[in-house]
């Protein structure tokens, strides 16, 4: 008698635990990725000022907070780094920010580095996605 009420016992037990994982929602998370402008090539959006537009987007399925942005100019005299905070982003939500090209970047073209959550501060469904290389033909 004992040995049948384990059994059943331990068969609702089985069958609860199965359906409450089944019955968990997954995670939804944001995903931040540096987006290239239609019609631009090499993620080169410049301004009349001379400033590099970045754009991020978030594409995942969960807003964003806000985060950092940074790019990492390839100089003749080496590397110049820059960070910018861009806002909270909506699911599906791009904004852009600048960054003031450095002089020496045209040697004779500017080659860069854009990450986006480069602090790393944010969990996202994806990691592999937050940076890209660029150019802009001088």
């Amino acid at each position: 008698m004992k040995s049948k009420i384990f059994i059943t016992f331990f068969v609702i037990l089985i069958l609860t635990v199965m359906a409450l994982v089944g019955c968990i929602p997954p995670t939804l998370l944001p995903d931040l990725v540096p987006v290239n402008p239609p019609g631009m090539a090499g993620y080169c959006n410049v301004d009349d000022l001379n400033n590099l537009i970045v754009y991020v987007k978030n594409q995942g399925e969960a807003d964003a907070p806000a985060s950092l942005v940074k790019v990492q100019f390839d100089l003749s005299s080496g590397v110049q780094e820059f960070s910018i905070s861009v806002g909270s982003l909506s699911v599906g939500e791009t904004k852009s920010v600048s960054f003031a090209i450095p002089f020496g970047c045209f040697n004779p073209d500017c080659n860069f580095v854009i990450a986006v959550d480069s602090g790393g501060d944010i969990t996202e469904s994806s990691e592999l996605n937050n940076t890209v290389s660029g150019n802009c033909i001088g």
